[in-house]
């Protein structure tokens, strides 16, 4: 989790970061020995792992729940519909370190968000533009989200819109899945520059500013659904890049779903005496954006 800072967090390949030596940085973690290492050495300046490809590797695990430092991990899934059993990995790993899980909404992965759920593990959920079938997979998410009692960690993006849309949460989907190119700066292991969900290669951050601005303005001069859709600034466009063109008919339909858990939310709690009311209204509060990273604020759903 960071601490309030006026610089943007930077992604680095392990084998980029003495470019970058004090600031605030994200080891990108792709091989068992690198994992090895940055446990056993953690930088005062990193915020947390991000770990790729590795759940898979056996000993990687094992030495994720050793001591030696507590610095948190993000265990990506490249393909969580394959990948779901290997989860249960992570189990020795909590006793040692926060843990969260990020996953792309590709077909199957709704298997990996409960069991994620089970195991007491927050999940961030990467949406990019889903197809047909990861929409009826979101939709599927949602409801379990909403409505499972097994769920008692978050589930981004879901757990900070539904706060959002009861007025008491922040920012676009950009920040919440720490997909804003000016604030979560990303570099590949080409020494490159990437924007979110991008190949192409920026020359500076200088040009990573206010990029969520320009996209989300350039859409409403075209004159594209953005113009009247209800979660314009919730949104900002994020479901239009890459492609412009995208129909967000679909993705709608879950903001609706949101919206209407949000306010059944709010009859229920104005129901509440006051003193109740409260103390059920912090339960939603989502990560800020001093406190991002990969452990949000835990909280079951109301």
């Amino acid at each position: 989790m960071t601490e309030p800072s006026d610089q943007p967090l930077v992604f680095l390949p392990s084998e980029s970061i003495a470019e970058h030596e004090g600031r605030a940085f994200v080891a990108v973690i792709r091989t068992s020995e690198e994992l090895q290492h940055w446990l056993r050495e953690p930088s005062p300046d990193v915020q947390w792992l991000q770990v790729e490809r590795l759940l898979v590797d056996a000993d990687a695990c094992v030495a994720a729940a050793g001591g030696g430092s507590d610095v948190p991990l993000d265990v990506v899934l490249s393909d969580p519909g394959a990948e779901f059993a290997n989860l249960y990995r992570l189990v020795d790993v909590l006793g040692a370190r926060e843990v969260r899980v990020t996953m792309p909404a590709t077909q199957g992965f709704l298997k990996a968000l409960r069991l994620a759920a089970s195991l007491r593990i927050p999940v961030r959920l990467l949406p990019s533009q889903p197809s047909r079938e990861a929409l009826d997979e979101l939709a599927g998410a949602i409801s379990f989200y909403l409505h499972d009692p097994m769920v008692e960690t978050p589930v981004e993006p879901f757990h900070s819109l539904l706060a959002a849309m009861r007025n008491s949460g922040f920012g676009s989907l950009w920040m919440i899945l720490e997909e804003d190119p000016a604030v979560f700066v990303r570099y590949g292991h080409d020494g490159q520059l990437r924007l979110p969900r991008s190949v192409e290669p920026k020359a500076d951050e200088g040009a990573l500013e206010g990029f969520v601005e320009r996209h989300l303005a350039g859409l409403v001069a075209e004159g594209a659904e953005c113009v009247t859709c209800p979660w314009q600034q919730t949104c900002a466009g994020y479901f239009k890049w890459p492609d412009r063109t995208y129909s967000c008919a679909g993705v709608k339909q879950l903001f609706a779903t949101i919206a209407t858990a949000a306010e059944e939310i709010g009859q229920e709690l104005a129901a509440l005496p006051a003193s109740m009311r409260l103390a059920a209204t912090e339960v939603m509060q989502p990560a800020t954006a001093e406190a991002v990273g990969p452990i949000a604020t835990e909280g079951e759903p109301l």
